[in-house]
């Protein structure tokens, strides 16, 4: 592990400062989240205000993630030597300058701009955060490590998306960013206060990437992200209108609803690390996709119960929470000495499927009802499920 000379020597000090990094880049996470799915409670004012339909609309999740696919890897190859404090920070820039476009953005391109942005900001912050975050702990607190920095992505959907969508629906989507810009730069100036210095460890280039695409493990790995990033987005991105056209919820009901799906993903963020060290990492990602997928599949078909269809939101939330802690996981557990180079593939080809995934549930939801954006994620997590069902673990101690 490195050790990073401006870390107080005290053996407690030392633990406390490095878990408030670790605590600063899980803030960074939510504060990504936050940005890049705040669209999603807001999708049909955003689409009303800029005289565009839900499914165009979906263009402002779509846009991020392909542009994370090519920033991942090139982050990676320009900043071969740059202290990776220093590259956080610019990311969490990046951030900050993506909610005030959005804030001011007047038509539809206008936003897309803003979009375009956080795309660097994300390929590059979940590039780099989780490998950053394992550097600050000890082999033994890893899981923790990445627990807890994935967990800003269920914190971001408990209180970002359902907050978003009310603050939208009181003082306009435009308030919404506009909170949210104030919220990066709190997160901006924590990380620069916590962060240590964290000079980059490897002289990352072209054929790290090339030599840990070739480690087997890490393939397979790859292959699932990209079948389940598809499956979740061609599903979640058209939650809110679901829910407002289909279940025929009210504004606060919604907000209510996506409250709880965040507090359930949150939930499942943290029982990851139980049911990885209990079952291993094979058996805890194949349970929670499978629950994923059948709990969108059977709700695609019941629109028409409320209770019904919450309670499945709720069950899809709890598994969704689980699901990057154990791909996160699982490529480390791949690749160790190269997790760096794996984290920026695996952002890579995840952000490629979100994109497709939003992309092509926005097609089905314009077409034929968001119920079929549902039908085509269920039937994706199940392609997922398939792909870890006939995987082989990934270490010695990971049960067949």
């Amino acid at each position: 592990m490195s050790q990073c000379s401006t870390l107080n020597t005290d053996p407690i000090t030392t633990s406390l400062q490095r878990w408030l990094a670790v605590l600063s880049l899980a803030c960074g996470t939510f504060a990504l989240v936050n940005t890049e799915f705040l669209p999603i409670g807001l999708l049909s004012p955003i689409a009303h205000a800029l005289n565009v339909s839900e499914g165009q609309a979906g263009w402002a999740i779509m846009l991020p993630g392909l542009v994370a696919a090519v920033a991942a890897p090139l982050i990676m190859l320009i900043s071969r030597q740059l202290n990776r404090k220093t590259l956080l920070l610019i990311l969490s820039g990046c951030i900050i300058l993506s909610n005030a476009i959005a804030m001011f953005a007047h038509s539809f391109p206008a936003l897309l701009v803003g979009r375009l942005i956080l795309g660097f900001g994300v390929g590059g912050f979940w590039a780099f955060a989780i490998p950053a975050g394992r550097r600050l702990v000890s082999e033994a607190q890893s899981s923790r490590a990445i627990s807890l920095i994935s967990a800003g992505v269920a914190v971001g959907t408990v209180a970002g998306v359902p907050a978003g969508a009310f603050i939208g629906e009181l003082f306009g989507w435009r308030m919404a960013f506009t909170v949210n810009t104030v919220l990066a730069i709190a997160v901006f100036v924590y990380q620069w206060i916590a962060l240590p210095s964290l000079p980059a460890q490897n002289s990352l280039g072209l054929g790290s990437l090339l030599t840990v695409a070739k480690i087997k493990g890490v393939r397979r790995g790859l292959f699932i992200g990209i079948f389940m990033a598809a499956a979740q987005f061609s599903a979640y991105t058209y939650l809110e209108p679901w829910l407002r056209f289909q279940v025929k919820l009210s504004a606060s009901d919604i907000s209510l609803l996506l409250m709880g799906y965040g507090i359930a993903g949150l939930v499942g963020t943290f029982l990851t690390e139980i049911t990885v060290r209990e079952f291993g990492v094979k058996r805890a990602f194949l349970g929670n996709i499978l629950l994923l997928a059948f709990s969108v599949l059977i709700a695609s078909q019941l629109s028409s119960s409320v209770v019904a269809a919450s309670t499945l939101i709720v069950i899809w939330g709890l598994a969704f929470g689980a699901l990057p802690v154990c791909l996160n996981i699982w490529i480390y557990q791949a690749a160790p000495a190269m997790f760096e180079s794996g984290s920026a593939l695996m952002v890579c080809v995840f952000q490629i499927a979100l994109a497709a995934g939003a992309f092509f549930g926005g097609v089905l939801a314009d077409t034929q009802g968001t119920s079929a954006a549902f039908v085509l994620g269920g039937v994706l997590a199940l392609l997922a499920g398939f792909s870890i069902f006939v995987s082989k673990p990934q270490n010695k101690q990971d049960p067949a």
